[in-house]
């Protein structure tokens, strides 16, 4: 078997690139979806709005108990005191990301198709991420020996493979733990390829200054209208255990509503 080395990968990939801009009107490289609607979705933007004289706080802002925030949750950080949680019902910032393909890609065209939305926020130089990303990509079982890791959870592969959810990627940081880039990313999807996962990178840190994940992984889950149904800024617990909590119809093309359940 023929192994092409990641500079060749590079070199086909930008052809293909190429090829794919001079055939095509529209639609992603990777062929990720098109929502024609997304504008009709609010956006709330991800830039911090904070106030001294705001009653409620807004997310991200400084907060001393639950009562301060809009969303009802505040968060002690050991390392930056106090701030306003996102919650259920927030709407995703729309945020538009390089993928592994050198392609913009507005995360609101994974909106109004029917399916829940698991995000993955990584780093590259995590080791429980890699391990993740090697167990959906080549069935390799460190994962499972993690000490977090539950049986059941094994079940978010098989809802990646037969494409009941959408599942990406964003990546905060590289191995040098620098701002993740499209290097990063390329690389990331080399290592570990799947053609249905995208890997977004976060150059500028608007996500993470947005989600201020404590720890890599963590996963929140969306429905089809961006709005956040599961919640977290550390690891995949809640995430992975709310959707091992669905009853799925494996035989059956269905879809989610936005609460989160099989219709």
């Amino acid at each position: 078997m023929v192994k092409f080395s990641h500079m060749s990968t590079n070199f086909f990939i930008c052809i293909m690139l190429w090829a794919f801009m001079i055939g095509q009107d529209d639609g992603y490289f990777g062929g990720w979806p098109i929502n024609k609607d997304k504008d009709k979705i609010k956006d709330p933007g991800f830039e911090l709005d904070c106030n001294d004289s705001d009653f409620l706080k807004k997310i991200g802002c400084a907060c001393s108990n639950n009562e301060d925030c809009y969303s009802g949750r505040c968060f002690n950080s050991p390392r930056i005191g106090g701030y306003c949680l996102q919650n259920e019902g927030t709407v995703f910032p729309r945020y538009k990301l390089m993928d592994q393909y050198g392609e913009t890609v507005d995360l609101y065209d994974f909106a109004d198709q029917g399916k829940l939305i698991v995000i993955e926020f990584s780093t590259a130089w995590c080791q429980p991420c890699r391990d993740f990303a090697a167990w959906l990509s080549f069935d390799e079982l460190s994962l499972t020996t993690h000490k977090a890791w539950k049986e059941e959870y094994a079940i978010i592969k098989k809802l990646i493979k037969q494409e009941k959810i959408y599942f990406m990627n964003i990546q905060i940081q590289s191995k040098s733990r620098e701002p993740s880039s499209l290097e990063s990313v390329d690389e990331w999807a080399y290592d570990y390829p799947d053609e249905l996962i995208p890997i977004f990178s976060d150059p500028d840190y608007d996500v993470r200054d947005w989600m201020r994940v404590t720890a890599y992984p963590t996963m929140i889950i969306l429905n089809d209208k961006m709005e956040i149904i599961k919640f977290s800024v550390r690891g995949w617990h809640d995430a992975l255990g709310f959707l091992s909590d669905i009853k799925w119809d494996f035989k059956d093309s269905n879809k989610i509503n936005k609460e989160g359940n099989a219709q």
